[in-house]
């Protein structure tokens, strides 16, 4: 097998997802929550969550764009939010 490092944009689509109503350790007080693989544009898939959305507004085959979240504990987590969307602070 061969694996190396390639840039990717950040870019992709919602390939499935779920609600998320119960979390447990670290998730305890999020739900809910939207658990979903995202499909890159480069055709990786990647596990991971979608936010600054209505959970239920999340649908297969939406274009999501990438976001880092701080945490406390560590790096950035890598999260999609809706492709266009701006971040409003």
């Amino acid at each position: 097998m061969d694996i190396a490092w390639v840039a990717a944009s950040g870019e992709g689509s919602v390939y499935s997802c779920t609600v998320v109503f119960r979390g447990e350790g670290a998730f305890r007080n999020a739900p809910p929550y939207v658990l979903a693989y995202v499909e890159l544009a480069e055709g990786p898939r990647l596990l991971t969550n979608i936010v600054d959305c209505e959970p239920g507004d999340v649908k297969i085959g939406d274009a999501v764009t990438l976001v880092f979240s701080a945490t406390d504990a560590g790096p950035a987590l890598p999260r999609f939010r809706a492709a266009g969307r701006t971040l409003v602070t």
